[in-house]
């Protein structure tokens, strides 16, 4: 009886998503308000000294605005039409937790432009970095999640051996926490010398590492598959 009931229940609830839904749709439409005041071009892309590399049209700027909300429905969506919904149940409550907060970091940053244009210039040069450190924060919250998420088709790291044998799923979940647990650490190492020296020699580091972690979780998890690995 309470497992009928516990399939009853939204995996992500439906108060939450609507929450959500309003702050995300609230966001969209104070965007439309101040649209007319955006120049025809805006940054697309910044350096981390706060300056902009590159700029774009603004119309651009709708398929920003527009993601928050879409995250949203696809977070809503995909726990109820995977194969293993029943994995997403059994930790209803971090992917809440992770839905939420993805959201609101979403919505945050289609404000960048705004900030850029209209906020206090001294604010800016702390916000590319500030970024970069928040970045850097989700890497390492979502390495300790890694190892409780389990054996899904939509979620973590999901190799062909991983998805082949639930104890592999196991161990490249662990694995893959530490590398982005790693990775986040080196980001934020990366922020503070681009601060403080103003030199981005470790921020190239960080991109080279979150690639070649990647590269290593994929042959760990094929070596933990074939036995190399015990």
């Amino acid at each position: 009886m309470t497992k009928k009931t516990d399939r009853k229940t939204p995996i992500l609830g439906w108060k939450l998503f609507w929450v959500l839904m309003a702050l995300s749709v609230a966001s969209f439409a104070a965007h439309l308000a101040l649209y007319p005041a955006l120049p025809a071009q805006v940054p697309r892309q910044w350096a981390l000294d706060g300056s902009v590399n590159s700029w774009t049209d603004k119309k651009i700027l709708f398929v920003l605005w527009l993601l928050p909300a879409a995250l949203l429905v696809l977070f809503k969506v995909i726990p109820a039409i995977e194969p293993k919904s029943d994995s997403y149940r059994k930790s209803r409550r971090m992917w809440n937790v992770f839905s939420g907060c993805f959201t609101l970091g979403a919505i945050a940053l289609t404000w960048i432009t705004e900030l850029f244009l209209w906020g206090p210039a001294v604010l800016w040069r702390f916000v590319p970095s500030a970024v970069m450190a928040a970045v850097a924060v989700g890497l390492i919250a979502l390495g300790n999640y890694m190892p409780r998420i389990r054996q899904n088709y939509t979620m973590g790291a999901k190799t062909p051996w991983a998805l082949a044998s639930e104890h592999c799923w196991q161990r490249t979940q662990r694995m893959a926490g530490i590398v982005f647990i790693l990775c986040g650490i080196l980001l934020l190492a990366a922020v503070a010398e681009n601060f403080v020296l103003g030199s981005a020699v470790l921020v190239t580091l960080s991109v080279a590492a979150i690639l070649l972690g990647c590269v290593w979780i994929y042959v760990y998890s094929w070596l933990v598959y074939i036995g190399k690995m015990k």
